[in-house]
């Protein structure tokens, strides 16, 4: 019990902190991203975002050459784009911007191969776009978007989430994916997916709260560890309550 009680101290303490992270996302919904902004596309051309973003668009903040979280979700967004109802560059568009000002077209072009090879659904090429860009570019977008990223020896520390904007590059909705302790795979629902690109063809905003609650609960195991694992996910605060009364009872005598 004490063990458990350090653990919760611990990790409620640690997440006080945790809500200042510079690779946090800042919800800007209803808010728009700037249009004017120029990067490069995979084939070394030189576009606006605004000649990009014509129609519903899905924003995704990666960097190509990430050995964590980027590649799987850009491979869970391939998979869902298979599974809707709705048309890639009919019904919405897909954008893959490096947040690595580094990174190449050629790079670049080689994620798009990959990722567009795994679609089991056509998907044109100007429906999903893979684009690098200058740290003035990178740093704009995403700090509009309220996607923050903090680079580190050797790679970057950021959340992985999908950002769905209008045509006129309004925020409607950021979607959290889930993620499936079993595989080690994330997960997009396609009823979701469906769901913001609907929502964004309309330019409604949209809380995306079921998302959030789908992937705190798919880190739960099943058990004795899966209750540890929820109580250490409460928020500071709350947790360090729930410690002290956890501590006061402890020194209760018990009645013969």
């Amino acid at each position: 019990m004490k063990f458990i009680v350090w653990i919760m101290l611990f990790f409620g303490i640690g997440s006080l902190y945790a809500d200042n992270s510079p690779a946090d996302v800042t919800k800007h919904l209803g808010e728009r991203i700037p249009l004017n902004l120029t990067f490069v596309n995979s084939k070394g051309d030189s576009v606006l975002l605004r000649d990009l973003i014509t129609k519903p668009t899905v924003i995704d903040f990666v960097y190509y050459q990430c050995a964590g979280i980027c590649t799987p979700l850009m491979m869970e967004l391939s998979d869902v784009v298979g599974k809707v109802a709705s048309d890639p560059g009919k019904a919405y568009n897909m954008i893959c911007i490096s947040i690595d000002q580094n990174e190449t077209p050629a790079m670049a072009a080689e994620k798009k191969h990959l990722m567009i090879g795994l679609c089991k659904k056509e998907v044109p090429d100007s429906a999903w776009m893979f684009l690098t860009g200058d740290s003035a570019s990178i740093d704009t977008v995403t700090r509009a978007a309220g996607f923050g990223f903090e680079r580190t020896y050797g790679g970057f520390i950021h959340k992985g989430v999908l950002i769905f904007v209008d045509k006129t590059g309004k925020i409607v909705q950021y979607l959290s994916p889930g993620y499936i302790q079993r595989t080690g795979d994330f997960a997009i629902l396609p009823s979701e997916f469906e769901l913001a690109v609907q929502k964004a063809s309309t330019g409604t905003i949209t809380s995306n709260i079921s998302s959030i609650l789908q992937s705190c609960r798919s880190y739960i195991p099943k058990g004795n560890s899966g209750i540890i694992l929820l109580l250490i996910g409460i928020s500071g605060p709350v947790t360090i309550i729930a410690v002290i009364v956890i501590i006061r009872r402890a020194k209760i005598p018990k009645k013969a």
